[in-house]
């Protein structure tokens, strides 16, 4: 930069909130309705503090001007003045200016709005009057009470309401109460009777589409507000000091697009047009000192602003014809000047090029993009004596936020690509070159210009070569550094183009019209067979899980107890339209199991797409498919050159990488169930986040739910066994068998997931070891015969998961085993093969007791064949009846009577449980959190249970 020019961060001066960014974002959008109901910032509800903020442009002075002319008695001063206005074109800061000045003259006359306008007015004093606010969008069309006597019902009862409360509203009471109106002459008498008054309309479409619905003997009151509009302003001709002040177009005419708003708005403007006034707030340069009065304190010396400008008029004059002579013109120095310490250029694009985009308000957008720009350049101490429209700060989420409003949000990923990150395309640019390139940032201001200048109404968009240079270049910079830049840049940039000598954005790399043309003959089943390998890829089994794909109902999840991921199919998205059925199939999927309600609740955890991220996934692999497809196509390949051909086989490359990324990232709604504190289950929803780059699906879920303390893949504690929370082992209970203790962890979603059946036997094996407990084997952990190991080593490959084997508390165990001390004289040899005992704690397993072979019903008896003498091979149907069945070996009758015909029949059981518990009692612990917990859990809600207290 030149030595000669100090930055302006040294000469102007934000205001400390603009500076530091925590102005109010309501200061650039006025409301009127609300602050004549005194709600708003401050900086419009008072007066004073918003004339002290407020440039009296030459339009604004003309237009209050005639207002005070009119309000004085001066007939021949217009009555009615239309606001003709862009959207955010000024028109409700004129408003308020004329609400303020008029309703209170006196509180003030102090500030230089109330003074420069005294001055125009030759020194006379500002008229006070009768203001009534009519805001469109503050009023409603259905009948509003406003004390305990008043409702008012149109357009003609809030204005006498706002002239005059009750006794000026009893002048049309009947009328109003019957909707019909006003005419020209009650209208007259009304308002002479509060003048000299002001009337402000503001957001009339609102009302009047509102008031459509709203039936009336004239048909609707729609048609009788626009009745009493028309009459309004010809009463306000007849009476003198009486003015009506209205804009017509909406702050949001975008919802008035189709016909009946567009007719509306029509009908609106041939009413008030009948005696209109029509003024323009804010023309030509005017924006720039509003810019300056809003933004800052103070913009430092006439003088030094002057200086500014000729430097960058005579550096504009050194490069000659490369820039039009609109540049080279003095006139041009003198916009430089008035614009400080924003360069033209930028203030242009905000009011006049996205002032013409629909939706873009013009001088509130252009107040909210350059306040965020201001306050984001002032925080990097910005080096350069103005602010040009490549420093446009895009990387600034509220800038960048404000340009997607217009642009929209399919631009990030270009921004991303190319502009605003560390590692994008042009401040990679600026970091290889360094030097004068590196320190100005030329390539990312060069590549912010072609961005900026991409949006417009014209047809023809883009930044032609002098755009781009004007767009950046300052005193001090070589043409020839510019020029080599932006060529640069063409080879770089990802979404910046080069068209009939404009440089623009697109949301698509510079190959996307030929690879979108393959697009669209791309078919549905490549790009679903796309997205499923790339889902294989990004779900692989590993940390505990079994992945299971493209899960879509119950049925597709087995129920056998192995910790199982099931990837949602990725048509049943979370976050966009299918939200209801997906979650609805996924509460199914995790709850049922076939027409039956599923056991192992706690071992099926499920992973769904967002919608959102799905469709990005989708819209890669389309384009992969399609890419592939053209490097196959030898004939359309060979009309590419070598950069393109080389291009587009590092785009396909870097797609068919990035897919299965796409997909993880996709992937990021975990559903699994959750205990409901006593009541059941629910399906809990959890959202894994952004995705570590190289991470998996499968990763990713284990890690939240081991984060989360719903996952154990390496270490239990061995006391967590004993512990109130987990209450695998009820406090009055001794022992507890370990293939049921292995199976409340998958069955029972109040405890943790374990990820392999290791985990508990390395518990059980360390608790065992230590003595917080012990393990028994035996037809009874307390049998004669049981094997017990308590305070010795066990290895925890020894440990199975059968019945006959157990978990003791360490009370029991030593109990027992000092209740065996007189019958010592077992060796150790003996002890660890006991006489009689099924297999210890090691593999081998226990044999379960003999029963009697019992009698079958109908007087039939088994001759021990497998069959009876006289039956067929096949029954109908049969009912089994069992009686006197002890509840140690239930297990056993379920596997050998009840499974079996399972597998060959629809079963149903029918349970009566007698339980006696002795002169103790049985646990209520034991009933309450064991048995009607796994019950509810099984989804066995028609169950009754009788209680005998103890």
């Amino acid at each position: 930069m030149s030595t000669e020019l100090t930055t302006w961060t040294k000469i102007a001066q934000p205001h400390a909130d603009i500076a530091d960014g925590s102005f109010d974002e309501g200061l650039f959008a006025a409301d009127l309705g609300s602050v004549a109901r005194g709600r708003g910032p401050a900086d419009y509800v008072n007066p004073v503090q918003f004339c002290e903020k407020t440039y009296l442009t030459a339009s604004l002075t003309d237009v209050l001007t005639r207002l005070s002319r009119r309000l004085s008695g001066d007939e021949s001063a217009p009555s009615v003045h239309r606001l003709q206005t862009d959207f955010g074109g000024g028109k409700t800061h004129t408003l308020l200016a004329a609400y303020h000045l008029f309703r209170q003259p006196d509180e003030v006359a102090g500030t230089a709005l109330a003074k420069g306008l005294s001055e125009q007015l030759g020194g006379q004093a500002i008229p006070k009057a009768t203001v009534a606010v009519l805001d469109g969008s503050d009023l409603p069309a259905t009948p509003e009470q406003v004390d305990n006597d008043h409702r008012l019902h149109t357009l003609v009862g809030h204005l006498a309401w706002r002239l005059g409360g009750p006794a000026a509203y009893d002048r049309i009471a009947e009328s109003d109460r019957a909707r019909a109106g006003a005419s020209t002459h009650e209208l007259a008498e009304l308002l002479s009777a509060y003048a000299p008054c002001l009337v402000l309309l503001d957001e009339m479409l609102v009302y009047l589409n509102n008031a459509l619905s709203i039936e009336t003997h004239e048909g609707s009151l729609a048609g009788t507000t626009l009745t009493v509009i028309k009459n309004l302003t010809q009463a306000a001709a007849q009476v003198p000091g009486v003015a009506v002040l209205a804009t017509l177009t909406s702050s949001r005419m975008e919802d008035y697009a189709d016909v009946s708003g567009t007719e509306m708005y029509e009908r609106l403007s041939r009413v008030v047009g009948r005696s209109e006034n029509i003024v323009t707030p804010v023309e030509g340069d005017d924006i720039f000192p509003i810019l300056q009065r809003r933004l800052f304190a103070t913009t430092g010396s006439d003088e030094h602003r002057r200086a500014v400008a000729d430097a960058y008029g005579d550096h504009y004059d050194s490069l000659g014809d490369v820039l039009p002579s609109t540049f080279r013109e003095r006139h041009y120095r003198d916009r430089i000047a008035r614009a400080y310490p924003f360069h033209p250029e930028l203030v242009d694009l905000c009011t006049h090029r996205w002032g013409s985009l629909s939706g873009f308000q013009r001088t509130r957008g252009a107040l909210r993009i350059l306040a965020h720009t201001v306050k984001a350049l002032s925080r990097a101490d910005h080096d350069a004596p103005l602010i040009h429209l490549g420093d446009l700060p895009l990387y600034d989420d509220a800038v960048r936020g404000e340009v997607l409003k217009f642009a929209g949000e399919s631009y990030k990923s270009a921004l991303n690509a190319d502009i605003i990150r560390p590692d994008s395309k042009a401040p990679q640019e600026d970091k290889r070159r360094g030097g004068q390139a590196g320190q100005m940032h030329l390539a990312t201001a060069l590549a912010t210009t072609a961005f900026a200048n991409s949006f417009s109404a014209d047809r023809v968009v883009g930044a032609s070569a002098a755009q781009m240079m004007i767009g950046v270049t300052r005193p001090g910079v070589s043409r020839g550094v510019l020029d080599d830049v932006r060529d640069a840049l063409e080879g770089a940039l990802w979404y910046m183009r080069l068209e009939g000598g404009r440089y623009r954005f697109t949301t698509e790399p510079n190959l996307n019209k030929v690879i979108v043309e393959r697009e669209a003959a791309v078919h549905g089943y490549d790009v679903d067979q796309r997205i499923n390998d790339a889902i294989r890829k990004a779900s692989p089994s590993g940390h505990g899980f079994r992945v299971i794909h493209n899960v879509a109902e119950p049925s597709a999840l087995p129920d056998d107890g192995r910790l199982t991921l099931g990837i949602l199919d990725p048509e049943l998205r979370l976050g966009g339209d299918t939200d209801s059925e997906a979650l609805d199939t996924a509460s199914q999927i995790l709850k049922t199991k076939g027409a039956g309600w599923r056991a192992n609740l706690n071992a099926v955890v499920l992973v769904a797409a967002d919608a959102h991220l799905m469709s990005a996934a989708r819209s890669t692999a389309r384009t992969l498919v399609a890419m592939q497809d053209l490097l196959e196509d030898r004939h359309r390949l060979g009309r590419f050159n070598a950069e393109q051909k080389e291009r587009l086989r590092k785009r396909a490359s870097d797609s068919e990488e990035r897919l299965p990324q796409q997909i993880v990232m996709a992937y990021r709604h975990l559903l699994a169930l959750r205990d409901a504190n006593g009541e059941g289950v629910k399906v809990d929803r959890s959202d894994l986040g952004p995705a570590r780059m190289g991470s998996t699906i499968t990763e990713r879920v284990a890690a939240h739910l081991k984060d989360a303390d719903r996952l154990i893949t390496d270490q239990l504690a061995p006391a967590a066994l004993l512990s109130q929370r987990f209450a695998v082992l009820p406090t009055e209970q001794d022992a507890v068998e370990l293939d049921r203790l292995l199976s409340y962890f998958s069955q029972y979603p109040r405890l943790p997931k374990l990820a392999s059946e290791k985990v508990l036997s390395r518990a059980l094996a360390a608790g065992a070891e230590s003595g917080q407990f012990a393990l028994s084997s035996g037809t009874s952990w307390d049998a004669d015969d049981a094997l017990i190991r308590f305070r010795e080593a066990v290895a925890s490959d020894e440990i199975v998961f059968q019945p006959g084997t157990w978990l003791v508390r360490a009370s029991a165990a030593q109990a027992l085993l000092a209740g065996r001390q007189p019958e010592s004289g077992r060796d150790d040899e003996t002890r660890s093969e006991p006489s009689g005992a099924p297999g210890p704690v090691v593999r081998g397993g226990s044999t379960p007791p003999p029963y009697a072979r019992p009698t079958g019903s109908g007087g039939r008896t088994d001759d021990g064949s497998g069959r009876d003498r006289d039956r067929s091979d096949h029954v109908r149907a049969v009912t089994v009846s069992v009686r006197g069945v002890p509840g140690e070996s239930m297990r056993e009758v379920v596997k050998s009577a009840v499974l079996p015909l399972v597998s060959a029949a629809e079963v149903s059981v029918d349970l009566h449980i007698t339980a006696a518990g002795g002169p103790q009692g049985i646990p209520r612990q034991t009933l309450d959190l064991v048995v009607k917990e796994a019950l509810r859990q099984l989804g066995l809600t028609d169950f009754h249970i009788d209680e005998q207290d103890a």
